[in-house]
């Protein structure tokens, strides 16, 4: 089960068939959705850390984290352990990147990239952000979410930083680039499905 400590929006398509209250109660765990706190700092960076280290994203320092702990959404397990986190990085006024999209490897399959990513969303309308755009290796994931197909020319902003980093030796891995106009309208999250459920034991 999935508990929100701020409202979220709805998934863009239909929740899962046959889905029921029951289900989602039966979860042997919960799942908060949550603005990032200070404290989260290290184990966002942790969880940052291991697609870094593949070059599947920019790596990051705990100064650089902690100094944007405001703009970070993270979704917890029951034990208060970060298992998923997206950021918030603005360019303008009225543009920024969801950036940092990472799900802990034993927690994929489970929807918490989506989720934190519609928080992020909800950060960027509470901040009057008009539009977003995302960087990723695939297709389906921010399609999903309803973004658009676009090229990363139509963000010279990004372009000036990726040319930084890459003059001080920074490999910058070609990413497919996304984008979407935020609406005014927003409602809290339908029921989603927490994929870890309680095992049944064994009839001794």
């Amino acid at each position: 089960m999935f508990i929100y400590t701020f409202l979220v929006h709805n998934f863009p398509t239909a929740v899962k068939p046959g889905l029921s209250r029951r289900k989602a109660e039966s979860t042997s765990s919960t799942t908060t959705v949550r603005r990032a706190a200070r404290s989260d700092a290290a184990q966002i960076l942790e969880l940052v850390s291991q697609y870094a280290a593949q070059g599947l994203m920019l790596s990051r320092t705990f100064d650089q984290v902690a100094s944007r702990i405001d703009s970070y959404v993270v979704a917890t397990n029951g034990a208060g352990r970060v298992i998923a986190c997206a950021a918030l990085e603005e360019y303008s006024p009225s543009l920024a990147e969801v950036s940092s999209v990472a799900v802990a490897p034993l927690h994929h399959g489970n929807g918490l990239g989506s989720q934190v990513v519609l928080g992020v969303e909800r950060l960027a309308r509470a901040r009057d952000i008009e539009e977003l755009f995302a960087l990723s290796l695939t297709d389906n994931f921010f399609l999903s979410l309803s973004y658009s197909a676009t090229t990363i020319s139509r963000y010279p902003e990004k372009l000036a930083r990726y040319d930084t980093l890459s003059k001080s030796g920074v490999e910058i891995v070609p990413k497919r680039c996304f984008h979407k106009v935020l609406g005014k309208a927003w409602s809290a999250p339908q029921l989603v499905e927490q994929v870890t459920v309680r095992r049944k034991r064994k009839a001794g």
